[in-house]
């Protein structure tokens, strides 16, 4: 699978970061998280895109 990012619906809560460290960061200038690896590997990204609140985690 591979994982994406909507960054301009991101209100940057951080809860993928937390959730899924491995996959996600926040970029502290843009005030966004962002995808350090886009091919997925763990059930992890998963759990983080069920967590969004804004639903800007996308999986294909």
């Amino acid at each position: 699978m591979k994982v994406s990012l909507d960054q301009t619906a991101c209100i940057g809560c951080g809860l993928c970061v937390q959730i899924s460290p491995e996959y996600f960061s926040l970029n502290e200038e843009a005030g966004t998280a962002q995808v350090q690896r886009t091919e997925v590997e763990d059930d992890s990204v998963r759990e983080a895109q069920a967590s969004c609140p804004v639903s800007c985690i996308h999986l294909e």
